[in-house]
């Protein structure tokens, strides 16, 4: 655990990126969820109660409060650093590249390929038929894998001075132990490397 601003002990790693986004500091956000009703409350009554208090700090206050919300979570004992509020666990890794001639679409292309040749991620083989779909932000590539988790391959531009760039992101959902998260990172981690 890291400490916040504050200098208080066991307080959640993403803390001190919450006080810095929202210029609130982490006791005054554990003091409205706890107002609101703390651990009795679910994810999403947790979520809705902090947002009014984040909402005039920052933009994009509902993806913060969100982000605050995990991070009580953890304080409190609900979660550990990957699990969801369903109890399994996520993974997600990026990097950014150029753009180069095959555009976007061709950079998710590339991934999924990637993704294909590499067969398994932590010893979990795909299964099913890969699922191309695009939003005017972002294009994806999903894939189902053996045992119920799910993998998506995300490719949204960034662009910068001079040069237009592409995040790719590989993320997998529904796995069961941190163990399992962490073989698939490793995983994850040398197809981007391919890229």
């Amino acid at each position: 655990m890291a400490e916040n601003t504050n200098g208080s002990a066991g307080v959640p790693e993403r803390a001190r990126a919450i006080e810095t986004a929202t210029g609130l500091p982490w006791r005054t956000l554990v003091e409205a969820f706890e107002a609101a009703g703390g651990e009795a409350l679910t994810h999403g009554e947790l979520a809705e109660a902090i947002h009014p208090v984040i909402a005039g700090h920052i933009d994009n206050a509902g993806w913060w409060a969100q982000g605050a919300t995990v991070a009580y979570e953890q304080q409190i004992g609900r979660r550990v650093v990957g699990q969801s509020s369903r109890g399994d666990f996520q993974v997600s890794v990026s990097r950014t590249l150029p753009v180069g001639a095959s555009g976007r679409p061709g950079l998710r292309e590339a991934a999924g390929e990637a993704v294909t040749a590499a067969g398994s991620f932590g010893g979990i083989a795909l299964e099913g038929e890969p699922r191309t779909s695009d939003t005017p932000k972002r294009l994806y590539w999903r894939c189902g894998l053996a045992d119920g988790a799910k993998l998506q391959v995300s490719a949204e531009a960034k662009t910068g001075p001079g040069e237009e760039r592409t995040l790719v992101t590989l993320t997998v959902t529904g796995l069961i132990s941190e163990e399992q998260r962490e073989a698939v990172r490793a995983d994850l981690k040398a197809v981007l490397t391919g890229l």
